[in-house]
């Protein structure tokens, strides 16, 4: 297990033949590191959506899995509800972008312009991973405890023998946000490749960065200039809604390539969707065919994925996401006019043509209203449930209690998720505990 946390840096470093070499020496070997999809681009922590309500398991699939699962699934307070991949992965992503940095500062060979790229590159996965890692291990943004709640270990070394303490969210968040203002100034606006990031992308992830820390303006200001620079979106009315996956990999509202194929209970072979989420589509709202299918005993499953292939969830960053940032931040800031526009010209593109009729409001919390639950709707499958339930339950008008009924055949288990529980937050590992004695999270 500690392998899997740790990865000891031989064996990935130590294949000459493969994309990453034992010690990088020119910027045609950091390309190599960074181009590394599997490593970069599909290494986001599953924990970031095993709690959300989108999905439930059957009993029968259930008790198959490993026991740290079904405490996930049910929201258990105990110490082994953990996911040893959820941490290792995002940290392993990090170890890589601390190795680039450090060869960059080093001085390898190749052009000042792509060394430029590669620091932007750098900054920007390592900052993305550290925000996963907050919503998983860390309490969410508070402006008034941040300073004292416990963060992460902000490793900032490639070194894995050098030891960190945890700092407070209030540090991690500042990491997180001065890593993506700085891949911003590095980042190209354009790149050949949608796994590799660019200004747009770093705007849209300080967006996503904002929006959970509750800086409204803030993230309405950088998910508009992610759209000022690229805001397509598709006509679901063009989507081939009877195809078993019916998005391209790198469909046209796609930023930046970011996925997940550690599905554990997430996988489409196990999880199902609650009916009381597939009723809140519109039969007329094209996204009741194109996301959901069901099988032969009538179950609903996910086939959405904005991956392009099946998986736990798509992680990267879409102009649909931003669409719904700057709605819902134009709302909170008083303009409900602009905030509902946007919100319209994003769903109208998601229905039948000429059936869908815009959204309207009289006041905030109307709006909000529309607004929060086109987001749900839309972004299923996304990483984006958890961490928008955890900002959403500070708030009295939008918390909410979760239950999961679990039907033994002989009885009906019920577990519940109260609003800002403990369980928002999942214990670290208990490897890692012993190895590097960190404070763990109340259990």
């Amino acid at each position: 297990m500690l392998s899997i946390c740790f990865f000891s840096c031989s064996d990935f470093l130590d294949k000459k033949g493969s994309s990453v070499l034992a010690v990088p020496e020119t910027v045609k070997d950091l390309r190599a590191m960074l181009d590394h999809e599997t490593e970069i681009n599909r290494y986001y922590p599953a924990l970031a959506e095993m709690g959300s309500d989108d999905y439930y398991i059957p009993y029968t699939t259930l008790v198959s899995r490993p026991q740290s699962e079904q405490l996930i699934y049910s929201w258990q307070r105990e110490e082994e509800r953990i996911d040893m991949s959820s941490w290792g992965l995002p940290y392993r992503v990090i170890m890589i972008s601390n190795m680039v940095l450090e060869a960059l500062e080093r001085g390898v060979e190749g052009p000042a312009s792509e060394k430029k790229i590669l620091e932007g590159e750098a900054y920007f996965v390592r900052a993305l991973a550290y925000w996963y890692l907050a919503q998983v291990f860390c309490l969410p943004y508070d402006e008034r405890t941040s300073h004292k709640d416990l963060g992460l270990p902000l490793r900032v070394s490639s070194d894995m023998n050098e030891t960190y303490d945890r700092s407070s969210v209030e540090e991690a968040y500042r990491l997180i946000v001065d890593g993506m203002k700085k891949a911003i100034e590095q980042l190209p606006e354009n790149t050949v490749y949608k796994t590799q990031p660019t200004k747009t992308a770093a705007y849209g992830a300080l967006a996503r960065v904002f929006l959970s820390m509750e800086k409204y303006d803030e993230a309405n200001q950088m998910a508009a200039e992610a759209l000022k620079r690229y805001d397509k979106l598709l006509d679901y009315n063009l989507v081939n809604v009877s195809a078993k996956l019916p998005f391209e990999i790198f469909h046209e509202e796609v930023v930046y390539y970011g996925a997940t194929s550690n599905g554990l209970l997430l996988s489409e072979s196990r999880a199902r969707i609650p009916a009381g989420l597939f009723d809140l589509y519109d039969e007329n709202d094209l996204r009741k065919q194109i996301f959901f299918n069901s099988n032969n005993i009538n179950d609903i499953i996910f086939k959405g994925y904005y991956a392009g292939k099946a998986g736990s969830f798509f992680a990267g960053i879409a102009t649909d996401e931003l669409y719904l940032i700057r709605a819902e931040c134009e709302v909170r800031l008083g303009e409900l006019n602009t905030g509902l526009s946007l919100l319209n010209r994003l769903i109208e593109t998601r229905w039948k043509k000429g059936m869908f009729v815009p959204y309207r409001a009289s006041n905030e919390e109307e709006a909000l209203v529309v607004v929060l639950k086109e987001r749900r709707k839309q972004l299923i499958k996304r990483g984006l449930r958890w961490p928008d339930l955890r900002r959403l339950n500070k708030d009295p008008r939008f918390a909410q209690t979760l239950v999961r009924e679990i039907d033994t055949g002989s009885e009906v288990q019920r577990f519940q998720l109260e609003p800002n529980a403990v369980q928002y937050v999942y214990p670290i590992p208990y490897p890692v505990l012993e190895l590097y004695k960190y404070e763990q999270n109340p259990i």
